[in-house]
């Protein structure tokens, strides 16, 4: 990394840099086209993660700067475990806590819901520029094959580091305990992106040409062998073309005085001068690589960078993000705690942007970083600030991520496009009201499709209601509700530690027969619960379709 005074000399020598340079790509890892495309094919397949719920693309979306899109159903309750407080961090939801053999386990503090990651998801376009990854910078430089032990990329290898870390990862891809073998194992199973739709023309035409994931890594790598560092390599190689180097600004420092409109060209005005916002954004990556505390949370709440690297001063400190695309991102900051640039609320926000800025840093000013002095004390007007951040939000922005045009086309996930399971009727609650774990993918021929039961003392009792017709409105049972026409009543024993909610997984297997596509079929949950009329709680009604 350059030293602070090297980039500041830069800086008042913006046109030394005005054009973004090609990444850096290690030697080990050369660039090729049947590689990239292997790597594009992998980052959007949800069939990498444990349950099908779940691939790279899902956190890192080009429309949304590289960042999660799904941050409103994101929200981690930070350190206090309390949620609707201050601390409260807009995460990446990921996978219910699975054990290796697939069933649902409770997590705290997220129960049997989907769990969500303690940082947002920090963008994926342009990360190629940086040296170290993720907020904390714990994906660093020196790759070593994680399988082998040995060092396969002695320095560039961020991006391949970086890649490899939510496969395995209990919270976002993985079930406990995954390994390398399975995901291989997988790999070789699978059908490689069943679960999307809309595929680009390029994508289509690797599948008809390699249809299997053997074929693929052959066709990257001389031979069908699939390994944990092929895979890193390929996700590596495609992250290196995710730049977006067509802006605004590109074509105005290129020499289109028309791209930048007036209240713009003011903004970046301001940017390198009075706000010295170009010390830790310099052009053309806008950002320094290096970790800066903003004081934005509690450094006790997250140490970031000293939790890596303990030597350092980076107490509370967290990567500089590029400022590229920065205007597509939903939240910002390392825990998502700001809203987006063109949110009305980044003048009332006390943790906006605009206002951490202006005030000189957030709510921890112990171990700010030496740049964070008052904006307005500074006498930067509140209308530069403003500009500065239109700037940012248009003249930054990349219109090919926010379109999707290449390099930033993608399939649609399933995730996104599958209609949800219907529920519909009223539950009888108690102690412990029952519901189903039902957000696996009900496609034909899903293997591994299970529901989870939840409801009840644990190592109580229970009833699943099964059947294909729903009784809407529903009927009345000495006062249970039932919402099914049951063709099969199934006992089930919901077990867990005692005194918490019972539960238990159960292995649904759907064969792969077409006529069952689009057909629809019911559920309900019955459980004995001391808390509830009779001593018997219900669920709501389930509809789960094949598709």
């Amino acid at each position: 990394m350059l030293p602070r005074s090297l980039f500041a000399a830069l800086v008042l020598a913006p046109n030394l840099l005005a054009q973004l340079y090609p990444p850096f790509v290690p030697p080990e890892n050369p660039q090729t086209p049947a590689k990239v495309m292997l790597g594009k094919i992998l980052f959007w397949d949800e069939q990498l993660s444990s349950d099908d719920t779940i691939a790279c693309g899902t956190c890192h979306q080009p429309e949304f700067g590289g960042s999660d899109g799904r941050l409103g159903n994101g929200l981690h309750p930070g350190r206090d475990g309390l949620y609707g407080t201050e601390d409260d961090i807009h995460g990446s939801a990921g996978v219910v806590r699975q054990t290796a053999a697939g069933a649902f386990r409770s997590q705290e503090p997220f129960a049997f819901t989907a769990q969500v990651t303690a940082r947002t998801a920090p963008t994926t376009l342009g990360a190629a520029y940086h040296s170290e990854l993720f907020w904390d910078g714990r994906a660093g430089s020196t790759f070593v094959d994680p399988e082998t032990g040995q060092v396969a990329i002695p320095l560039g290898g961020a991006l391949e580091n970086q890649a490899l870390g939510p496969i395995l990862n209990p919270v976002e891809m993985a079930r406990q305990g995954r390994t390398w073998s399975d995901v291989r194992t997988k790999l070789q199973q699978v059908e490689p992106l069943r679960l999307a739709s809309n595929l680009p023309s390029d994508m289509v035409a690797a599948l008809q040409q390699n249809p299997s994931y053997e074929g693929l890594f052959a066709a990257a790598f001389g031979d069908p062998t699939i390994s944990a560092a092929r895979i890193a390599f390929a996700l590596a190689s495609y992250q290196r073309t995710q730049i977006p180097d067509d802006t605004p600004w590109d074509r105005y420092v290129a020499g289109d005085s028309s791209a930048l409109d007036a209240t713009q060209k003011a903004g970046w005005l301001a940017f390198q001068s009075t706000s010295r916002c170009a010390f830790c954004h310099p052009n053309p990556t806008f950002s320094d690589d290096m970790f800066h505390n903003l004081g934005v949370r509690f450094a006790a709440e997250d140490p970031g960078r000293s939790a890596v690297n303990p030597a350092t001063i980076g107490y509370g400190a967290f990567k500089t993000p590029t400022l590229r695309n920065a205007g597509l991102r939903p939240r910002l900051f390392h825990n998502g705690q700001s809203p987006a640039l063109g949110d009305p609320t980044q003048v009332s926000d006390p943790a906006s942007v605009r206002n951490v800025y202006r005030n000189g840093g957030g709510v921890d000013t112990v171990n700010l970083d030496d740049f964070m002095a008052p904006l307005a004390a500074l006498g930067v007007p509140d209308r530069d600030l403003d500009d500065i951040l239109e700037f940012v939000r248009v003249g930054l922005t990349d219109q090919r991520a926010a379109l999707r045009l290449p390099p930033f086309d993608h399939p649609d996930l399933r995730s996104a496009t599958a209609l949800p399971p219907r529920e519909f009727g009223a539950a009888r609650p108690g102690h412990h009201t029952p519901f189903l774990i039902d957000h696996l993918p009900t496609f034909a021929g899903n293997d591994d499709f299970r529901l989870g039961l939840v409801g009840g003392r644990a190592n109580g009792l229970g009833v699943l209601s099964f059947g294909v017709q729903s009784i809407e409105p529903s009927l009345a049972w000495f006062g249970l509700p039932v919402h099914v026409e049951p063709m099969l009543l199934l006992p089930v024993a919901l077990s867990g530690p005692s005194g918490a909610v019972g539960a238990t997984t159960l292995a649904m297997p759907i064969p792969e027969v077409p006529g069952l596509v689009s057909l629809p079929f019911y559920f309900q949950l019955f459980a004995i619960d001391t808390g509830a009329p009779l001593w018997i709680a219900s669920s709501r009604g389930y509809e789960l379709t094949i598709q």
